[in-house]
């Protein structure tokens, strides 16, 4: 399966995505429309691409301005396929092959601009990431963590320090975002 981005310098390419593993790329209208609300914040961003899948996202994100990518994926097959797709247009990227849950701690003292996670639907990994991001501290005083998520999802906003500060609806999936609490919410348009 071949995968377009939608913007930026390598607008209209395509990655691969390899077979036999079963991947759920957020779909190219969810992607504009995050973009869309990120705008000029992504230029230059410290970008961290949690259960980066394909890694469309944070290649997506390379493509639009980041400065700086980090990708943490599970799967040995998944990430190789991450790196020769950085390779192919010519991006560099830190790829993590591992567990988030166990390898976020390893990011500790990093600051991130902005943090995506699309942990597996119906998995526990979404309240994870919001629980260990929080506690390792990753966001930079002005970040911004966006988990996408399933309605279903139930996230534990109760036992985080950070602030859901807005949530938008496309159809079955949610975007939810979290700053630390004394920041203004900057991606509300």
């Amino acid at each position: 399966m071949s995968l377009r981005i939608t913007g930026g310098e390598a607008r209209g390419r395509s990655i691969a995505s390899p077979n036999g593993i079963t991947v759920r790329p957020t779909s190219s209208k969810i992607r504009q429309a995050l973009f869309n609300i990120l705008g000029g914040r992504i230029v230059d961003a410290r970008f961290l691409d949690l259960c980066g899948g394909t890694g469309l996202m944070g290649i997506e994100a390379l493509s639009r301005g980041a400065g700086d990518l980090t990708v943490i994926e599970l799967e040995k097959k998944l990430a190789a396929n991450i790196s020769a797709s950085l390779e192919k247009l010519s991006f560099e990227a830190e790829v993590i092959t591992g567990d988030v849950r166990e390898r976020l701690g390893d990011l500790q003292g990093s600051k991130f601009d902005i943090i995506f996670a699309d942990p597996p639907y119906k998995s526990p990994v979404a309240k994870s990431v919001l629980h260990l991001v929080d506690r390792y501290n990753l966001l930079s005083d002005d970040g911004l963590l966006i988990i996408e998520h399933s309605k279903d999802t139930d996230l534990p906003l109760d036992k985080v320090s950070l602030t859901r500060t807005n949530k938008r609806e496309y159809g079955q999936t949610f975007l939810s975002f979290f700053q630390k609490p004394d920041k203004p919410a900057q991606e509300q348009q």
